[in-house]
């Protein structure tokens, strides 16, 4: 493996708080034994269990503990910023730990897509799409121009920032009289919350497209999965977005997780980014061809993707295990 580093240009106005007044004294009373990779592990438990608290509700149609919701994404924040604190702290950064930082928070822009969708009731498959789809794009770019130009970029309103938003925003739909309000059509059977996300997303998609600029460099392999993964997304919204939101933010994570872990791996070892995958957008036309049958092809999909970024993930542990 080569040497590789690479810088970040953070202008978030909320990252120099959370470390003053929350990520500095918390690193401070850490023992040293503790590494940081299993405070990467247990922040991202955290977003997990806010996507537990959503999809709780999304079935049941209770919105019980949603306060929670925020809470989770706060503390995650703290985490996702005293790992690597940590591992300077111990001496004990690693390519395997910058990965593995990396590598969970591909999840985390799904999952918290999901919960945004689930708060806000979204059903409207163009809706849908545009939210998962621009948000991976968005990081996507990202992971690109650190692939490219080692270096990774932070707006005054960024990752941060959003994280926040997205925790509040959904403990405040659970709340009757501003889901009601967001509830409300602004213009062509938009509705002011709808409005809001289409505005949020085009902002994410201004950003990838200024990180690829800003890159100097494209690939065919990117562009291909950017295709694939709106048709993957457009396509479960179309089939599920009125019934199950989270097998559409399963199945737009993993596709997404597969592309970036890879671009990941090929960051640290100097190695081209692996092909899109191909199978989860053809098994769609399964759906018309034995449309008794869906279910059983949902998990399958599932699966597959999760068995594939499984091995993409262990693949690149065996090599930075030492």
């Amino acid at each position: 493996m080569s040497e590789y580093s690479y810088s970040a240009n953070d202008e978030s106005l909320l990252t120099p708080i959370l470390y003053k007044y929350f990520v500095d004294p918390l690193v401070k009373i850490l023992p040293y034994r503790l590494p940081a990779n299993l405070i990467t592990l247990i922040s991202f438990g955290f977003i997990a269990g806010a996507f537990g608290i959503a999809a709780h509700g999304y079935y049941t149609g209770r919105y019980d503990h949603w306060w929670l919701i925020p809470l989770c994404a706060f503390i995650y924040l703290i985490g996702d910023c005293a790992d690597g604190k940590q591992a300077r702290k111990t001496g004990t950064g690693s390519p395997l730990g910058e990965y593995f930082d990396h590598f969970l928070d591909t999840f985390v822009t799904g999952l918290l897509m999901g919960i945004l969708m689930i708060s806000s009731q979204v059903t409207k498959p163009a809706i849908i799409t545009i939210g998962f789809f621009n948000l991976y794009a968005g990081q996507i770019g990202s992971f690109w121009e650190r692939y490219k130009r080692r270096v990774m970029c932070f707006g005054k309103l960024g990752t941060n920032e959003g994280i926040i938003a997205i925790g509040l925003t959904s403990w405040l739909m659970s709340i009757p009289v501003v889901h009601t309000a967001a509830d409300t059509v602004l213009i062509f059977n938009i509705t002011v919350g709808e409005s809001l996300i289409i505005i949020i997303m085009t902002g994410a998609a201004i950003s990838a497209i200024h990180s690829i600029i800003r890159s100097r460099a494209i690939s065919s392999r990117i562009i291909a999965h950017l295709i694939l993964s709106l048709t993957v997304i457009c396509t479960a919204s179309y089939f599920y977005g009125n019934t199950n939101m989270v097998y559409i933010t399963l199945t737009a994570s993993f596709y997404n997780v597969f592309f970036l872990a890879s671009l990941l791996a090929a960051t640290n070892l100097d190695s081209r980014e692996c092909r899109p995958d191909v199978i989860v957008p053809l098994s769609f036309i399964l759906f018309f061809l034995i449309p008794d049958y869906t279910t059983l092809i949902q998990h399958l999909q599932i699966a597959y993707l999760a068995v594939r970024v499984t091995i993409k993930f262990i693949s690149f542990v065996r090599i930075n295990r030492q």
